[in-house]
């Protein structure tokens, strides 16, 4: 088990970081990015896409689909941070090293050793992403987070970004949310647990990534909030997919050992 499930919810004020914190451990490769599609994606020399590991920017507009909110905003980050230092990275990869999209999986860091997801989580010009089994960095990549939605800082500012309660979700809603609600119950399916929330919402937790999480009966009755990207689902109304416990966070106490 990698972690236990009530650790990763966090609740209160952000905690102060150490020194070096979300610095590279393995390293193992210098390149050369040519292009910045968004805050999170580059193209490479060699004509790889990256996507970096850890973090989630805005999109911009692509396919006929509007730009989001400072996605222009991150992408110029990242490209102003790439040439101050040559636009090269020094890649570090994780257990899994691409997507399903056929894009290279790597946290980046800059020449100076600066970590770029940093950067970006600092300034509120992204939001921390898990995807397993890629989890290094998630506690140092939360507690940057954290100080920023703590200082209202880019994305936390907006309303698209405050949390909102499962109850008064629309059944039309799509897309990135962070909502709030008290857990139900829990049910099983043959590849999945659904954790009911107040509401037309229900979390869905693949049980190949139950080894995440602690105990998910110390959910029910509690007060959680959960974020990620919401679907309409025929069964359940609205379904969002949890694969780690570092997308929720208690709102109660009760849930913090």
């Amino acid at each position: 088990m990698v972690a236990p499930f009530a650790f990763w919810l966090l609740a209160g004020h952000p905690q102060p970081l150490l020194a070096g914190a979300c610095a590279a451990t393995n390293s193992t490769e210098h390149a050369q990015v040519v292009y910045v599609y968004d805050g999170d994606t580059v193209k490479l020399k060699d004509g790889r896409r990256l996507r970096f590991i850890g973090i989630n920017t805005p999109e911009v507009s692509h396919k006929g689909k509007p730009v989001q909110p400072l996605a222009e905003a991150a992408r110029a980050a990242l490209q102003d941070l790439l040439d101050t230092q040559n636009r090269t990275l020094l890649l570090q990869y994780g257990q899994q090293d691409h997507d399903h999209y056929g894009r290279l999986l790597a946290h980046a860091f800059l020449e100076d050793g600066g970590n770029v997801a940093v950067s970006l989580l600092q300034q509120g010009l992204a939001t921390t992403l898990v995807v397993p089994p890629n989890t290094w960095g998630v506690r140092c990549y939360q507690a940057i987070e954290n100080e920023a939605r703590h200082d209202r800082k880019g994305l936390w500012a907006l309303p698209e970004y405050q949390p909102q309660q499962a109850r008064t979700l629309p059944l039309d809603s799509r897309g990135f949310r962070i909502v709030q609600g008290q857990v139900s119950r829990l049910r099983n399916s043959r590849y999945t647990v659904w954790v009911d929330i107040d509401g037309p919402l229900v979390l869905q937790i693949a049980k190949k990534d139950l080894d995440y999480f602690d105990s998910l009966e110390a959910l029910v009755g509690q007060q959680i909030e959960a974020r990620g990207w919401i679907k309409q689902d025929r069964d359940e109304g609205l379904r969002m997919k949890v694969r780690h416990p570092a997308a929720l966070r208690a709102i109660t106490s009760a849930l913090s050992r």
